[in-house]
């Protein structure tokens, strides 16, 4: 299991594990957890850098190295024992993830026992396009990207099922309220989205 883990509980059957940025439990994900855990679900949030590593959104190129350097996107078996342990205790288990921890997420779709993934403006998806997922996937992407989303999304409605694709007209990080890039009526948007997502497949 990963090494460090913050937990938000009050018995609900229902719990959500929440995959951070490569700036790791920052404050927008500290409000994200919390969100949840007042929405009735038990959170859990690995600290995937470490203990309290934090790195600054004027760090994003040290993060990055760091993540990875010493992390890497291999750490999605931890996450998935994680996912796994939690499911002996919950009836349902979801995953969120952001950036590299959505990317992360997508990785775990294909073997994990999860109920549903969420993955929001995870980029590196696309390095990981012959991940079958064995799970509903809501993908979210940033029109405004890195990469060409609306050809990696095509791409992956074409061969793979259980996926549905949503693109937000707005730039990557736009759920973050504590990015330039944050766009408040997108994170409505977003919301709803997983509001429903979250509802069908925990009925």
């Amino acid at each position: 299991m990963v090494d460090k883990l913050i937990k938000y509980t009050h018995k609900s059957n229902i719990a959500i594990v929440v995959l951070h940025e490569i700036y790791g439990v920052n404050n927008f994900i500290k409000d994200i957890c919390e969100k949840y855990y007042q929405d009735g679900y038990d959170v859990f949030c690995p600290e995937l850098l470490g203990s309290g590593k934090v790195f600054s959104y004027l760090k994003a190129q040290d993060a990055y190295n760091f993540f990875i350097s010493n992390i890497g996107f291999n750490i999605y078996e931890k996450v998935e024992k994680l996912i796994n342990d939690l499911k002996l205790k919950y009836k349902h288990v979801f995953v969120i993830g952001y950036s590299v921890g959505a990317t992360i997420a997508w990785r775990c779709s294909e073997n994990s026992l999860c109920d549903g993934i969420i993955c929001c403006y995870g980029s590196r998806i696309r390095d990981y396009m012959d991940v079958i997922p064995k799970c509903p996937v809501l993908l979210v992407f940033a029109k405004y990207d890195s990469f060409d989303v609306e050809f990696v999304a095509s791409q992956l409605l074409a061969k793979k099922q259980n996926i549905q694709i949503e693109i937000a007209d707005a730039n990557h990080g736009f759920v973050d309220t504590y990015s330039k890039n944050y766009s408040n009526i997108h994170t409505q948007t977003f919301n709803l989205q997983q509001i429903e997502f979250l509802s069908k497949y925990s009925s």
